[in-house]
């Protein structure tokens, strides 16, 4: 679907499978919203380290989709691999809007 680099500089990818066949599906509105999505990893307004798994990074950026989730924020999920003798690289999880932030999650960095 796509790929593009996060605010340190680390390639992260969404595949079609993911984007259609969790995303989309699990979350119709999204359909349409792929630049959002890589919008909001290549320039995150709020980064947050998943309370449960620590190579996941919660990616936030507020105001982004198009109307009627125009209010809300846009939240992507971003799981980390270390690969051997190569850079790390991130894989989309889900995307998807929301209201509020996942409780539990720890701030790691927010726009200056």
């Amino acid at each position: 679907m796509f790929e593009c680099k996060d605010k340190d500089g680390i390639a992260v990818v969404c595949s079609d499978d993911t984007w259609y066949n969790h995303i989309v599906a699990e979350h119709p509105e999204m359909k349409g919203c792929e630049a959002y999505v890589k919008a909001a990893i290549e320039k995150p307004y709020q980064i947050y380290q998943d309370g449960r798994n620590p190579r996941i990074r919660n990616i936030y950026q507020p105001f982004i989709l198009p109307k009627p989730y125009n209010q809300y924020y846009l939240r992507v999920a971003v799981k980390y691999r270390q690969r051997m003798f190569r850079d790390p690289k991130g894989y989309v999880s889900t995307a998807f809007p929301c209201v509020n932030k996942k409780k539990g999650d720890i701030l790691i960095w927010e726009e200056p």
